[in-house]
């Protein structure tokens, strides 16, 4: 089980298969697991290295608030750790806010940028969801949080119950007030302005149904580099609603840029 602790803080992460680096930065209120379809098929392929942010998994849990840039450090630590210098970053949610983050920052360090739910503007919810995970009883109130995040209807499907219990198997070993400052973290940042620096290769990936689909539209916009896709039929988190399509959206873009290694 590596971790890397170079930022000070303890972030655990897995790294699967062999070939270029693709980093993979989760959303709220998952871990690494949110990427299971990916790391199974891309891993063919790729090195991918599928990190747990700070307050979930096994990484550590820190209950007081803390600026963003401890959240990029964390990400350039498990890269130095596992000598990262150029690859592909996949990001979804704040996964995206701190890979865009970290492609402003470190403009060499990524070839491409991948992102679900890619969004450079303020979230609309977190106020709720910091009071929600300081407040409420944390298993029940994370459940209603990723139903939320999920197309109408899918946490009544087959699959949508198994991958929901998948999610949320760990709900009793994390912190509410954990989780509420990492969603602190993010409460000022606002990217828009910032995002146009980043010159590679973008994809921005958005379901139908979700909340972020116009602030998708609109980051791809601002990004030279970039093409945005929209997944009919599928929430905040389509890569697991979807998961095939989301996967050929992503090969072909790879495929575009020159960036899909042969197995």
């Amino acid at each position: 089980m590596p971790y890397s602790i170079r930022s000070g803080v303890r972030i655990y992460y897995e790294v699967i298969g062999t070939g270029p680096p693709l980093l993979m930065l989760h959303a709220n209120p998952c871990d690494h697991r949110m990427w299971m379809y990916q790391i199974s098929h891309f891993s063919r392929y790729f090195k991918v290295i599928a990190t747990d942010m700070r307050g979930y998994g096994r990484s550590d849990k820190p209950q007081k608030q803390y600026p963003f840039c401890d959240l990029i450090r964390d990400i350039i630590g498990v890269c130095q750790q596992e000598n990262v210098s150029r690859g592909i970053l996949m990001g979804a949610s704040m996964g995206s806010k701190i890979g865009f983050q970290v492609g402003i920052e470190h403009p060499n360090l990524f070839q491409a940028q991948i992102h679900v739910g890619g969004n450079s503007f303020r979230g609309s919810s977190y106020d709720a969801r910091i009071i929600g995970y300081e407040k409420e009883h944390l298993p029940s109130y994370r459940k209603m949080h990723l139903k939320e995040l999920f197309a109408p209807g899918f946490v009544d499907t087959k699959r949508g119950r198994y991958l929901s219990k998948v999610i949320l198997e760990d709900s009793g070993l994390l912190s509410g007030k954990a989780i509420s400052s990492l969603f602190h973290t993010f409460d000022k940042i606002e990217l828009s302005r910032e995002v146009s620096q980043i010159k590679v290769p973008v994809l921005i990936v958005n379901g139908e149904y979700d909340n972020s689909l116009e602030g998708g539209k609109e980051t791809a916009n601002l990004i030279k580099s970039s093409k945005h896709e929209t997944i009919l039929g599928t929430g905040h988190l389509c890569n697991l609603e979807d998961p095939s399509a989301f996967d050929l959206i992503v090969e072909g873009f790879l495929h575009d840029h020159n960036l899909f290694p042969p197995l």
